[in-house]
């Protein structure tokens, strides 16, 4: 459990990091440069100290393709839909759900049913905290695109997290201790093939919301230094300890615990851009944590 906390730890500051970096690169290039750095990084720690993954290697590659590559770039086109505070929740929710019921289905990893109510208890107190922002969203025209492009980036998530778990039960099967960095590169080197190919289709075509200022060096100082920040936070951090997690926990209730991010996310926001939480979200909090304690005790 000390992995899926952390990762949402990690997972709750990158959004605050990305929308900088958004505003500054657009979206195709903030998430590919992001990818990049994370695996030039990833890349050198895995030449040094890595160890193979022999077999599982493809089905980590196959992995980031699915969550990073196509997962990402659905829920960076809904966010200009849906406002991130409902993209949030509902991706979490979609990934948390299905990612249980895959892995159910397809390896028979189920979650006890005490386990079950907790995670409903978690996204249920993630819901509550994310109400007040969802509310205050502007109203957007284009909801039925937005609304399909996250349920296609929950299901993305939910298909990458399952296939990484079935990879790490192999690996232990076969008595092999993975190297988390180096699962993490494998995953980001799928996820880093996607993403350069949308870049090459949608290139042109992707402007920056800070255009009259792209050219300007400040400006590329910052955009480097959030992409870099997002890449730390992201790629590297969050899913090396994302990979942590799915080595002991069902998928399902490591991506409930993950959805509690947007909720972490909050006071970094407030810390940068000055939002005062409303009261909505402490309520939110306190009923997640409680189901976190129930994850926590359903052993």
């Amino acid at each position: 459990m000390p992995g899926a906390l952390l990762t949402a730890l990690f997972f709750g500051i990158t959004p605050v990091c990305a929308n900088r970096a958004i505003r500054i690169l657009g979206v195709v290039r903030a998430n590919l440069w992001r990818l990049v750095v994370a695996a030039s990084i990833l890349g050198l720690w895995t030449l040094l100290f890595g160890r193979s993954l022999h077999s599982q290697a493809m089905w980590f590659i196959i992995a980031g393709a699915v969550g990073f590559g196509l997962g990402g770039m659905c829920m960076f086109l809904a966010l200009p839909r849906l406002g991130a505070p409902l993209a949030a929740l509902l991706v979490e929710s979609i990934a948390a759900v299905n990612a249980a019921v895959m892995a159910w289905a397809w390896y028979q990893d189920a979650i006890p049913f005490q386990g079950l109510i907790s995670a409903f208890i978690v996204l249920t107190g993630v819901g509550l905290g994310l109400l007040p922002y969802i509310l205050r969203t502007e109203k957007r025209h284009d909801v039925l695109s937005g609304t399909a492009w996250i349920v296609l980036a929950g299901l993305g998530q939910a298909v990458s997290i399952t296939i990484s778990r079935k990879a790490l039960l192999s690996l232990k099967l076969a008595g092999e201790i993975p190297n988390l960095p180096t699962a993490a590169f494998m995953r980001l080197l799928g996820g880093m093939a996607i993403a350069l190919l949308l870049w090459l289709l949608l290139k042109g075509t992707d402007e920056p919301e800070e255009a009259a200022t792209h050219s300007s060096p400040q400006r590329t100082e910052q955009a480097w230094l959030w992409v870099g920040l997002n890449a730390l936070f992201g790629p590297i951090l969050g899913v090396t300890c994302l990979i942590w997690a799915l080595q002991t926990m069902q998928p399902g209730l490591v991506q409930t615990i993950a959805a509690t991010a947007p909720l972490v996310s909050v006071p970094f926001a407030r810390w940068l851009e000055g939002h005062t939480p409303p009261p909505l979200y402490y309520l939110g909090c306190i009923v997640a944590l409680a189901g976190l304690s129930g994850i926590y005790f359903s052993g």
